[in-house]
């Protein structure tokens, strides 16, 4: 009791130290599109020409194609009003609650997306906010003119295929690669051979843009089945240097396309020089994951959830937990010179989803506007994990 009670204490300061915000992001919001009454902005753009999205789905439809149809709509109807269309989108998130949607989903997706599509990320969730069926986010830049597909030799280049890639300028956005052999379609036999086969594609796509996993800044991996950290962490870290490892979120999902168990959704710069590793001093180097990576003006934060450094997790209760969780960000935040104000995407990986209710005022605490684009949806977290929720954030300087 006395160290929960000294944690709560250590806590209570995060919310009344919110920082000011100041200029240099415009929040884009559709004319009639309702105001959010959480601490979201539907999309913002930050001063490098860079756009991120918040979760659009649909909860008025009652099919997945018009929930779907509604959602494309509303990521449209953003970029519009951004001054952009479909063409500027690099990176794409598309969040599903039933494999059995995929084809539908698939169906109004290629129907809409146009001729250039992004890199695109396909995930079975556990639960999204309100009963939706659908949400995707994305990124998008300004400038459409730098954007350019990436496709390794002898790659397949059929219609409704994502490209593995897309170049937009300095930056590298890829696709979900799984444990799928491109070049034959075979999906790898075990779980360590299809995270092998998945880290080999990754790299493959970033030889094609004259790159390597050292310019690797930010790393998804989903796994569709449980029990499989240790295994995934074993391949995982033989592909990057020790201590300049990514930021990383590891997710557990309910399932993959192509009955694949393991993807990894990744971003990547082309510029080493400007590349740094970001560890607060409470963080040990690890040969897994960064804390963060700075490239340029923008830092990728690696998942964080309530685990405090040097003690572990130390309650069960879900707002102590959110609190340590904003902490620890903050700490990767701070490196850089960094604070609340300067997010601008931000992904809640909830346990339920029903503490969506509890999470949105108190993370709304930590925020001013101009609120940083946010998508919430509800993990596959294992039996006997004491997380509540993960939350990861993209930061620019102003």
């Amino acid at each position: 009791m006395h160290r929960l009670t000294r944690v709560s204490v250590c806590l209570l300061f995060l919310t009344a130290s919110l920082f000011a915000q100041t200029s240099g992001f415009k929040v884009i919001q559709p004319p009639g599109h309702p105001t959010p009454d959480t601490a979201y902005s539907p999309g913002l753009m930050a001063g490098n020409g860079t756009l991120y999205l918040s979760g659009q789905g649909s909860s008025t439809a009652q099919d997945l194609s018009g929930q779907m149809s509604q959602a494309m709509g509303n990521v449209q109807s953003l970029l519009h009003s951004a001054g952009m269309d479909f063409n500027n989108v690099v990176w794409m998130n598309v969040y599903l609650t039933d494999t059995h949607d995929l084809g539908a989903m698939d169906d109004v997706y290629w129907k809409m997306i146009g001729s250039s599509p992004p890199a695109r990320t396909v995930l079975t969730v556990a639960a999204l906010p309100h009963g939706e069926k659908v949400e995707i986010n994305c990124i998008a830049v300004a400038d459409g003119g730098q954007r350019k597909a990436i496709w390794p030799a002898g790659w397949p280049r059929r219609p409704r295929v994502d490209p593995p890639a897309i170049l937009a300028g300095e930056i590298l956005y890829l696709s979900a690669q799984g444990g799928e052999e491109p070049l034959t379609g075979k999906l790898q036999s075990d779980f360590s051979a299809e995270t092998k086969q998945a880290l080999e594609n990754v790299s493959t796509v970033l030889k094609a843009a004259q790159m390597s996993m050292k310019n690797v800044l930010w790393v998804n991996p989903y796994m569709s089945v449980g029990g499989q950290y240790d295994v995934m962490g074993k391949v995982y870290k033989t592909y990057f240097e020790f201590g300049n490892t990514p930021g990383r979120g590891t997710i557990q999902v309910v399932g993959l396309p192509k009955g694949e168990h393991m993807v990894f959704s990744c971003i990547a710069g082309a510029d080493l020089s400007k590349r740094k590793a970001v560890r607060p001093r409470n963080m040990p180097p690890s040969p897994t994951a960064s804390p963060g990576i700075l490239y340029g003006d923008t830092l990728y934060l690696s998942a964080k959830d309530g685990f405090i450094p040097g003690q572990g997790m130390v309650t069960p209760l879900f707002d102590l937990q959110l609190r340590q969780s904003m902490r620890n960000l903050l700490d990767g935040l701070e490196e850089v010179d960094m604070d609340f104000s300067n997010v601008v995407f931000s992904t809640v990986y909830l346990r339920e989803i029903k503490d969506d209710t509890q999470m949105n005022p108190l993370y709304g605490k930590f925020f001013k506007p101009p609120y940083p684009a946010r998508t919430t949806l509800q993990q596959n977290f294992e039996s006997g994990e004491e997380a509540a929720e993960q939350i990861s954030f993209i930061a620019v300087k102003k």
